[in-house]
């Protein structure tokens, strides 16, 4: 109960968490997608979203206060008024059109006409607006980015602006008469309006610069971890391919003393039979086989390490299926004791089934897999047949092993070498304990898998699907 009291507390202050009011998330709702994705536009963009979105708030104060307390209350007021509150068209422009650079060039226009038109209808030179003149270089640092023409152009229209207006001034020309002493605390409310939208936008964009490093850091860190990674997985391919080449040399070099034993058993074999000495034969044979076995486990585990290596190549003919099934027939009464108990099901035009494919490689996986399988259990027998899948693009090959009782036996599918699902030894029955994993490895060659399924009728079953390399071929290009 405690567990369940404490989640739902957790919960609910998620919860609350997520409901928080987040403003870089406000602000976003406004700025494209093609613009968040790079960080320095986004950056420049959340800057413009803010000052469009409290400018307007704080800066109608102004001609609000003017006409509430009587000291204006004509056109000059309205078009004060109308002029700040276009500011907050230019969020909805950006949503619908994505012309940052163009809309931010229109507003900062927007704004000089805001402040000269201020300065202009109420009190020229000595108006108490002309302080927010100070903005202008302000917004044009936050919105533009430090080069490009349309910064050049922004800066000489906002100096263009200033200078048309003081030479305004300096030739005489007579601005709207207004009484400057009735603008006086309108002066200190601008003077503070103005001190507050510095201080909004230097405070915001302290925090995005702090936001900036956080994340440079953050991608430092990944950037580290990432070389770390690429270093330890560079080092973990060299020890890989060090031991396949390793366990592939060995290989070659235990092969050469084996196939002298063997030589030498099977002449003294031959021997043996012809003084007819049936213990020193059976002896011998013994050994025989066991060389044999030995040397039979060298190859799979070279085999193993080539195709781990990626030294092992596929040589793709097309060929028909039942040209093969004779060679599988002989390699596996070979290698398994009791091989009889393999039955190839199926007709004639089964075995017509033409395919491209490495059909050394395919005859691999088949015999190792039947190899596998028969040396899991003493009794039984294992049932193969083949088709082609409906796409005409794969062979299926679907091996049951059967219990004397009927009843059909699930087929355990490892990539583990040297393992049985039982304890007894696998080379009792003629098997090493690699065969299944290396029946799979053969099959990923192939471009192919092996998996353990449960067919329509309920019974188990184990696919073994390669596809035609021809037609993968094709594809890939």
């Amino acid at each position: 109960m405690t567990k369940t009291a404490s989640g739902k507390a957790g919960n609910a202050a998620a919860g609350e968490t997520g409901k928080r009011f987040n403003l870089n998330r406000l602000l976003d709702r406004f700025i494209p997608q093609e613009i968040q994705v790079r960080p320095e536009a986004h950056r420049r963009a959340r800057m413009f979203m803010l000052s469009h979105i409290a400018g307007p708030i704080i800066g109608n104060t102004l001609p609000l206060y003017m006409v509430t307390m009587g000291l204006v209350r004509d056109y000059r007021a309205v078009v004060f008024f109308v002029s700040i509150l276009l500011f907050w068209a230019y969020p909805l422009a950006l949503k619908r059109t994505g012309r940052y650079q163009l809309l931010a060039f229109l507003s900062v226009q927007n704004l000089i006409f805001c402040v000269l038109w201020a300065c202009f209808a109420f009190g020229g030179v000595n108006s108490p607006f002309l302080s927010w003149v100070l903005i202008f270089p302000l917004l044009a640092f936050l919105y533009l980015p430090p080069r490009g023409w349309i910064r050049n152009l922004l800066l000489g229209q906002m100096f263009g602006s200033l200078g048309v207006f003081l030479a305004m001034y300096t030739l005489g020309y007579r601005f709207p008469a207004i009484d400057i002493r009735t603008l006086e605390t309108i002066g200190m409310i601008s003077t503070a309006a103005v001190s507050v939208y510095f201080a909004m936008m230097a405070l915001y964009f302290a925090r995005m610069l702090h936001e900036q490093r956080e994340f440079t850091t953050e991608i430092n860190s990944l950037i580290s971890t990432s070389d770390n990674l690429r270093s330890l997985t560079a080092a973990a391919n060299q020890a890989s391919a060090a031991k396949a080449n390793f366990v592939a040399s060995m290989s070659h070099e235990l092969r050469t003393p084996l196939n002298a034993i063997l030589g030498y058993s099977q002449m003294l074999l031959e021997e043996a039979h012809e003084e007819q000495d049936e213990a020193m034969a059976k002896d011998l044979g013994h050994i025989h086989k066991s060389g044999s076995d030995l040397l039979r486990i060298i190859d799979d585990i070279l085999d193993y390490s080539r195709i781990e290596a990626g030294k092992m190549p596929v040589n793709p003919t097309f060929d028909s299926w039942g040209k093969h099934i004779g060679a599988w027939d002989a390699q596996i009464a070979t290698y398994v004791i009791d091989a009889r108990r393999m039955r190839w099901i199926g007709n004639r035009q089964d075995h017509d089934l033409t395919h491209v494919t490495d059909w050394t490689a395919l005859g691999s996986t088949v015999r190792h897999l039947i190899i596998g399988i028969l040396t899991q259990n003493e009794d039984g027998c294992v049932d193969v047949t083949v088709s082609r899948q409906p796409d005409q693009h794969a062979l299926v090959i679907k091996v049951q092993d059967t219990a004397p009782d009927g009843e059909v036996r699930p087929i355990p599918i490892s990539p583990e070498v040297f393992v049985h699902v039982d304890d007894a030894t696998a080379s009792k029955y003629g098997g090493t304990g690699i065969e299944i994993a290396l029946s799979l490895k053969f099959a990923q060659l192939l471009g192919g898998d092996i998996q353990s399924v449960t067919l329509a009728d309920g019974s188990p079953a184990t696919l073994l699907t390669v596809p035609d390399l021809a037609v993968a071929r094709q594809l890939a290009a």
